[in-house]
C-alpha cells in the first residue's frame, strides 16, 4: 500500500525537476519562436573584397520597445555587444564597417562594429572572430540575461545549440541568381508587410524553396524592398490614353514631348529613336530641365545610335545617364538591377506615360502610315492621374540617386563606352515598311474615375493577394483571361528544370482561371521565338494545348507576329462579374524580369479599357491563325476589322 502512494509522488517530483531543467537550460538555446526581436536579414557574401561590408538587420516585431542593452549579437566564435533601443516596427542594420557598407546600400548603418569608419556611426564593442563565413555560419542573438531570442544558420553552419530546427536556409541561386551579394532576408506577409510568425526554420526566409510565391526570391544592396512591397493602389478621376504600338504610338509621344514647359524625365531601356531623341534635345535647349536614364549593359551592349541621341539631349543641356557595372574599380561597383527595363516618362509632374515599348524605331516608327508600317506590336498608357505620376516619381528618385548610389554613369563625349559615337558614325532616320496596315489610327481615350495599381519588379510583382495574379485570379466561370506577351516561360528555374519542381506562376495562374471555368488565350510571339528552347514560346504553347486537349477547359496558345517586327506586348486584360482590368507595362514572362529586373506596369479597373484594348488582342489573334472566342454570358465583343 505504501509503494502505490509513495509511486505518484515519486513521479511528480521527478516531472517537476525535468521540467525546471528544460526551462532553465532550454531557454538558452530555444527552439521557440521569437515575438521580440527577429534577425530579419543577413548579408555575408559581400561584393566588396575582404568582405568589410558583412552586416545583419534586427527588427523589432513586438508591441512595444525593446531596450537592447548587454544583448549581443554572437556566431559561436565571436560576439557584438548591442546598446541603445529599438523602437516598435524599426529595423536596424549592424554592419562590420560602416563607410564599406554605405558604397553598397548607399546609405549609413545604424552601428558599426569593425572600427570607428565612420564617426557619424556608433560603434559596438566587438570580442573574438566575428567573421561571418560564406560557406555557412550560424547567427545567433541573445538577450540580456544569454537567452537565446533568435537565430538563423546557413549554408554548411551547424544548427546545434542554435535554437534552429531542420534544414539551413542557403541563397537563391537557381537560372541566374547569383550568391555573391545576396542578403538573406525573412518572407514578408503580404497583407502587413511584417516578417512572417517566425519559426526558427529555413521557410521563415525568403529564399527557401517552398514556395513559389513567397519564396525563391533574392535581394541585393541598394533595393527598397519595404518601401515597394506593396503595390501602390489609387481611385482617381483621370483621362487615361493607350497608345497602340506601332499604329499611333510614335505620334502621340512626339505630341507629348513637344508640349513639356518645365520638366522631363524618362526612365529606359535603350532609346535609338533619333526623332524622338532630338523633341527632348530641343526642348532642353528651350530650358526645359531633361533627365534620362538608360540601361548600362542592354543585350548587345550600348549601340552608338544611343549614343548619338544622348549626345544630343546633353550638347541641349539635357542629361543622360547609364545603370552600370564595373566590376575592374577599386571597389568593385554591382548595378542594382539585372536590367533596368521599366519604361515611364513623367512631364512637368502633370502626365505619365509608361508600358511596354522602348523608345526605339521598332517599337515606334515615323514612318507616313497611310500606305502601311512595320513595327512592334506594343501598349503605353498616358494619363493624368496624380498618385501614379508622384509613385513613379519617386521611383525615378530612388533610381536616379548618384549622391547615394555608385552604379550610375552619366554620359561623357570621352567615355569609351558611355559617350560619343565614333566621328564615322551617321545616325540613322528609316523606320517603319508596309508589312502591316495600320488598324488603330487613333489611340483609345478614356474619361473617368478609374482604380490604378502600379506593379514593379523587383519588389512587388510576383504577389498572389493584388498585382498581376491577384488580378487573374478574379476570373472564373464566364469571364475572360487574355495574354498578349513577347515571352511566357513554360517554366522558371534552370533549363533542366520542369513545371513542377519550378511553376511559372504567371503561366499556371492562367491555366488556373481556365480550370475555374474562363475563357483563356495567349498570344505568344513568333518573330524572337526558338523552337528548341526548353522554356520558350513553342514549348509554353504546346504544354499550355496539352493540358487544353487532356482537362477539356477553355485555354488555347498561339505563337505569331501580326504587325511585322514581333509582339513585344505585355498585356493581360480579365473580364470578370461583368468587370474589366487591364494590365500594360514592361514585365515579361522570366523569372528574372519579376524578381530581379527594374520593371513597371500599370493596372487600371476599366470594362471600357477592356473592350478597347480586347479589340487589339482579337486583331492580333485572328491575323496570327485563331479564331474569336464565342459570346459568353459576361460579353460579346465584335470583332473589329479597320
Amino acid at each position: 500500500m505504501q509503494d502505490r502512494h509513495l509511486r505518484p509522488a515519486f513521479l511528480a517530483c521527478f516531472v517537476a525537476l525535468v521540467l525546471l531543467v528544460v526551462s532553465i537550460f532550454g531557454l538558452r538555446t530555444s527552439s521557440a519562436s521569437s515575438s521580440t526581436i527577429l534577425i530579419s536579414a543577413v548579408y555575408y557574401d559581400t561584393y566588396l573584397p575582404g568582405e568589410p561590408d558583412e552586416s545583419f538587420r534586427l527588427t523589432n516585431v513586438s508591441a512595444t520597445a525593446v531596450d537592447l542593452s548587454s544583448w549581443t549579437a554572437t556566431d559561436g566564435e565571436g560576439v557584438i555587444t548591442l546598446t541603445g533601443s529599438l523602437d516598435v516596427g524599426n529595423s536596424i542594420w549592424i554592419a562590420n564597417k560602416a563607410v564599406s557598407y554605405t558604397l553598397e546600400f548607399g546609405y549609413p548603418p545604424d552601428y558599426e562594429y569593425g572600427g570607428n569608419t565612420d564617426p557619424a556611426v556608433p560603434d559596438l564593442a566587438r570580442q573574438g572572430n566575428f567573421i561571418l563565413a560564406n560557406g555557412g555560419d550560424e547567427l545567433m542573438l541573445k538577450n540580456s540575461a544569454a537567452m537565446i531570442v533568435d537565430s538563423v544558420v546557413w549554408g554548411t553552419g551547424s544548427i546545434t545549440g542554435t535554437g534552429w530546427s531542420g534544414a539551413t536556409i542557403n541563397p537563391y541561386t537557381q537560372g541566374s541568381f547569383g550568391a555573391e551579394g545576396q542578403i538573406l532576408y525573412r518572407k514578408l506577409d503580404q497583407h502587413s508587410g511584417q516578417p512572417v510568425a517566425d519559426t526558427n526554420t529555413y521557410h521563415d526566409w525568403a529564399q527557401a524553396t517552398d514556395d513559389n510565391i513567397n519564396g525563391k526570391k533574392v535581394l541585393y544592396p541598394g533595393w527598397d524592398l519595404e518601401r515597394y512591397f506593396q503595390t501602390a493602389k489609387f481611385t482617381q478621376t483621370a483621362v487615361i490614353t493607350y497608345l497602340i504600338a506601332p499604329d499611333n504610338i510614335f505620334e502621340n509621344v512626339r505630341q507629348a514631348i513637344s508640349q513639356t514647359q518645365t520638366s522631363l524625365r524618362y526612365e529606359g531601356y535603350t532609346f535609338d529613336n533619333a526623332e524622338l531623341g532630338l523633341a527632348i534635345a530641343a526642348r532642353a535647349a528651350a530650358g526645359v530641365s531633361v533627365t534620362v536614364l538608360l540601361e548600362g549593359a542592354p543585350v548587345g551592349g550600348v549601340g552608338d545610335q544611343d549614343k548619338w541621341v544622348c549626345q544630343q539631349i546633353e550638347n541641349a543641356g539635357g542629361q543622360c545617364w547609364f545603370l552600370i557595372n564595373d566590376t575592374s574599380a577599386t571597389s568593385p561597383i554591382h548595378d542594382r538591377y539585372a536590367y533596368q527595363h521599366a519604361k515611364f516618362m513623367i512631364i512637368d509632374d502633370r502626365w505619365l506615360l509608361t508600358g511596354s515599348e522602348n523608345l526605339q524605331y521598332t517599337s515606334m516608327p515615323s514612318d507616313d502610315k497611310s500606305d502601311g508600317t512595320s513595327g512592334n506590336r506594343g501598349i503605353w498608357l498616358w494619363t493624368d492621374a496624380p498618385g501614379p505620376i508622384a509613385h513613379l516619381s519617386d521611383v525615378f528618385a530612388h533610381d536616379l540617386d548618384p549622391a547615394h548610389y555608385r552604379d550610375l554613369r552619366r554620359w561623357s563625349a570621352a567615355d569609351p563606352k558611355y559617350g560619343a559615337p565614333p566621328i564615322s558614325f551617321t545616325v540613322e532616320f528609316t523606320s517603319g515598311g508596309h508589312a502591316y496596315p495600320i488598324q488603330f489610327p487613333e489611340p483609345f481615350v478614356l474619361k473617368g474615375n478609374f482604380n490604378f495599381e502600379i506593379v514593379q519588379s523587383p519588389e512587388n510583382s510576383l504577389r498572389d493577394v493584388d498585382a498581376l495574379l491577384g488580378m487573374v485570379a478574379k476570373a472564373g466561370g464566364g469571364g475572360r483571361v487574355l495574354v498578349e506577351q513577347l515571352y511566357e516561360y513554360k517554366y522558371w528555374g534552370p533549363t533542366s528544370s520542369s513545371p513542377i519542381t519550378d511553376p511559372n506562376p504567371r503561366l499556371e495562374a492562367y491555366i488556373a482561371a481556365a480550370r475555374r471555368g474562363a475563357a483563356v488565350r495567349l498570344l505568344l510571339d513568333s518573330a524572337f521565338n526558338d523552337a528548341n528552347d526548353p522554356r520558350g514560346n513553342s514549348s509554353t504553347c504546346a504544354y499550355v494545348n496539352a493540358i487544353a486537349a487532356s482537362e477539356a477547359i477553355d485555354i488555347e496558345c498561339l505563337i505569331g507576329n501580326p504587325t511585322g517586327t514581333g509582339i513585344h506586348n505585355k498585356m493581360v486584360l480579365v473580364l470578370a462579374g461583368g468587370q474589366g482590368w487591364v494590365h500594360t507595362g514592361s514585365i515579361n514572362g522570366s523569372e528574372n524580369s519579376v524578381k530581379q529586373n527594374r520593371e513597371m506596369a500599370m493596372q487600371v479597373q476599366s470594362r471600357l479599357a477592356y473592350e478597347d484594348l480586347s479589340q487589339v488582342f482579337w486583331w492580333d489573334w485572328v491575323a496570327s491563325g485563331g479564331t474569336v472566342v464565342p459570346p459568353s454570358k459576361e460579353l460579346y465583343l465584335p470583332m473589329v476589322m479597320r
